[in-house]
């Protein structure tokens, strides 16, 4: 793979391509390393721990050597389902944890034959999911309420991006708090973190069609750049503009 690929949908961040070495750092989103070459170096509380693959909880200060090794880093929302599952499962005793050889060879073995044969981006991210799905035994589910599509359906309109639940449940005709449980309970994370990811979404969206951050904030519902950057990097690590600049092919999927 010659050119990095950087993905965003709604509870995820994936970034796939040659590393760029981090200084010590934090962010809300839970953290899943994986080098498709030689081992990562891990640094927290002055220890340095090698890994293959790692998962790193939310808010740990830390630090990633990965000698410009190609490797996956996929970040996701601690208070969505896969990452209240992935928290339970790998991170109720340490902070930093290995991940199981078998089910990160299985996505390697997927994986590498589509990098390989230059495939759309698509079946990329498709395979990252699913192996998020069986990582942390959760599924998608099948059946959605009418009422939570019309939402979503809502949501991922630029303009409607500043919605309050008050607005969203007279939308469908249920009390908040209802829509609120069912609204966890169907897409896997909260209405709020969900509209709060929207919206990062959309200003993305709108800086891949060639809007400057100012321009994309404002649409997208931020009160200014320093605001969306501030979010941003909040949840990631890193200042959007940092990674656009080191990413050619970036696709957004706002489901």
């Amino acid at each position: 793979m010659t050119q990095p690929l950087l993905f965003f949908s709604t509870g995820y961040f994936i970034y796939l391509g040659h590393a760029v070495d981090t200084v010590v750092h934090e962010h809300h989103a839970i953290q899943i390393a994986i080098s498709l070459e030689n081992e990562i170096e891990v640094i927290s509380s002055g220890s340095v721990m090698k890994y293959r693959a790692v998962i790193i909880n939310s808010d740990e200060p830390h630090e990633c050597r990965t000698r410009d090794n190609t490797f996956l880093l996929i970040n996701i929302d601690p208070e969505s389902k896969i990452g209240t599952r992935l928290k339970k499962v790998y991170l109720s005793e340490k902070k930093i944890a290995a991940l199981p050889e078998s089910v990160v060879e299985e996505l390697l073995t997927d994986m590498k034959p589509l990098l390989i044969n230059n495939t759309t981006a698509d079946p990329i991210f498709n395979t990252v999911l699913q192996f998020l799905q069986e990582l942390s035994d959760t599924n998608e589910s099948e059946n959605m309420d009418d009422r939570i599509i019309k939402i979503l359906e809502v949501l991922k309109q630029p303009q409607n991006g500043t919605l309050k639940i008050e607005s969203l449940s007279a939308l469908v005709h249920l009390s908040p708090g209802r829509l609120i449980h069912l609204f966890t309970e169907q897409v896997g994370i909260p209405v709020r973190k969900y509209i709060l990811w929207a919206r990062l979404l959309i200003a993305l969206q709108y800086i891949f069609d060639g809007q400057n951050i100012t321009e994309a904030a404002l649409e997208a519902g931020f009160s200014d750049a320093p605001h969306f950057n501030r979010t941003f990097k909040r949840m990631f690590g890193q200042s959007p503009s940092i990674l656009l600049q080191n990413s050619q092919i970036i696709q957004a999927y706002v489901k």
